[in-house]
């Protein structure tokens, strides 16, 4: 699987609205297969990946701006370990 870093620049503010934006996209779909018992599932998963995406923008900018963002997820990881969380199965990711 790959999901592709876009080349942007945003400000934060401009992905505040871009994230608020796709996770209400996502909210709908997500109503409709619960109450109108819609067979929604591909647009729920375009939804979900347009939500990454701009997740992974937000990670990436961090990351220039000198954030170890694996550092991060390793450390999120734990936290989540630490809970009780128990996993099924990992994704990798590496910068190419």
């Amino acid at each position: 699987m790959e999901m592709l870093i876009l080349e942007k620049n945003d400000e934060y503010i401009d992905m505040f609205y871009k994230l608020h934006e796709e996770v209400d996209e996502l909210s709908c779909e997500l109503i409709k297969h619960v109450t109108e018992k819609e067979e929604t599932k591909l647009k729920i998963a375009e939804e979900t990946l347009d939500v990454i995406q701009v997740c992974i923008g937000i990670l990436d900018k961090l990351e220039q701006e000198g954030i170890d963002i694996a550092n991060e997820i390793e450390k999120h990881n734990m936290k989540l370990l630490r809970r009780g969380w128990r996993y099924k199965s990992v994704l990798h990711m590496e910068r190419v």
